[in-house]
């Protein structure tokens, strides 16, 4: 079982087995078995309200119990929490799965994983470019310009005969 803190501190348990995957299934319309071949991860990692969406369906018996709506839930997913949440359910659908499908899951989620921080890194190497600035506000020059020289050459004058039919 797994577990992760919602930013309200409340403890929710991810644990799955089929009458869980068929509750997120006829909730959401996510079939949690799509992780396997890992664009369920990078959905899931990349769609925080779709994610709260699986993770309620998944937690449902608990915040019923509790008498957590699935807005008073989604409300405690906000920050690191989200992280830990995702890994919480990859970790639980990891879990579920039988050895040689988990050790394929185990793959998918390394290599999620992987590309979320590298993709990250090459984001934030880009943001601290200390030329970023100014070869954006370069590039909505000449966009300006080209706008301005466009509007200027349809605004070709009207002929004399259109004029005259008024």
């Amino acid at each position: 079982m797994q577990k992760f803190v919602d930013r309200k501190g409340r403890v929710w348990v991810v644990d799955l087995d089929n009458t869980a995957l068929r509750r997120v299934k006829t909730i959401t319309g996510v079939s949690l078995m799509d992780a396997l071949d890992g664009e369920l991860v990078a959905k899931l990692a990349s769609d925080p309200l779709l994610l709260g969406d699986v993770l309620y369906a998944v937690c449902k018996p608990q915040a019923d119990k509790e008498e957590v709506t699935d807005e008073q839930f989604g409300e405690g997913l906000a920050g690191d929490s989200i992280a830990e949440a995702t890994n919480a359910l990859i970790e639980a659908i990891v879990a579920y799965l039988p050895e040689q499908k988990r050790r394929l899951m185990e793959k998918a989620a390394e290599k999620q994983r992987q590309i979320e921080t590298r993709g990250l890194a090459a984001v934030e190497k880009h943001l601290d470019d200390p030329n970023l600035v100014d070869r954006v506000v370069q590039d909505l020059e000449k966009n300006l310009q080209a706008s301005a020289l466009n509007a200027s050459s349809s605004d070709s004058p009207v002929s004399s005969e259109s004029t005259q039919d008024r």
